[in-house]
C-alpha cells in the first residue's frame, strides 16, 4: 500500500509542477520584456535631460545676447558725470552699492563722477544705467539686497567646494 501512495504522490507532484510551469511561463517573458523597456526608457530620459540642459544653457546665452544688444535709446542716451552723481544721490547709495547695482567696480563709479563732460561707456553698462534711472530709492535698495544675497550664496558654495578638496 505504501508503494501505491508513493507513486500517487510522485504523480501528483509531477502534474502540479507541469501546471505551475505552464502557468508562470508567460510571466518570465513579460518580466524580461518590461526590464528591457525600463532600461530603454532610462536611457532616453538621460539623453533628454542632457539635451534639455544644452538647450537651456543656449537659451540663457541667447537671452544675455538679447539684453546686450543696444537699442536706439541706449545709443542716443547722453550720460555725464553730474548725471551719474545726481542719480546715485537720488537713490541714496554709496559708490560701492551703486557699482554693484550697475555691475562695475567702485573705482569706475569714482572715475565717472570725477570726469568732465559726457561719458563714453559700453552699451551694456549704459543700458544698466538707463534701467537704474527708472528706479526709485526703495526699489534700488531692494535690488541691491537681492544681488548681495545671491552673491553670498555663490561665495559660500564656492568656499565649501574649495574646503572639500
Amino acid at each position: 500500500m505504501s508503494n501505491v501512495v508513493k507513486v500517487l504522490k510522485a504523480e501528483i507532484a509531477r502534474i502540479s509542477k507541469r501546471e505551475a510551469k505552464s502557468a508562470t511561463q508567460g510571466i518570465g517573458k513579460s518580466t524580461t520584456w518590461l526590464r528591457k523597456v525600463v532600461a530603454d526608457l532610462k536611457r532616453r530620459v538621460v539623453l533628454l535631460e542632457k539635451e534639455n540642459k544644452r538647450l537651456s544653457s543656449a537659451m540663457k546665452k541667447y537671452q544675455v545676447e538679447q539684453l546686450q544688444k543696444p537699442d536706439e535709446e541706449t545709443k542716443k542716451a547722453r550720460l555725464t558725470s553730474k548725471g551719474i552723481r545726481s542719480l546715485r544721490n537720488k537713490l541714496g547709495l554709496s559708490q560701492a552699492g551703486f557699482a554693484k547695482l550697475v555691475g562695475v567696480t567702485t573705482h569706475a563709479v569714482y572715475l565717472w563722477e570725477n570726469k568732465e563732460g559726457a561719458l563714453s561707456l559700453r552699451d551694456k553698462t549704459k543700458a544698466a544705467l538707463l534701467l537704474i534711472r527708472g528706479l526709485g530709492a526703495r526699489q534700488a535698495k531692494e535690488k541691491l539686497a537681492e544681488a548681495e544675497t545671491k552673491n553670498r550664496g555663490v561665495r559660500a558654495s564656492a568656499h565649501r567646494t574649495k574646503k572639500a578638496r
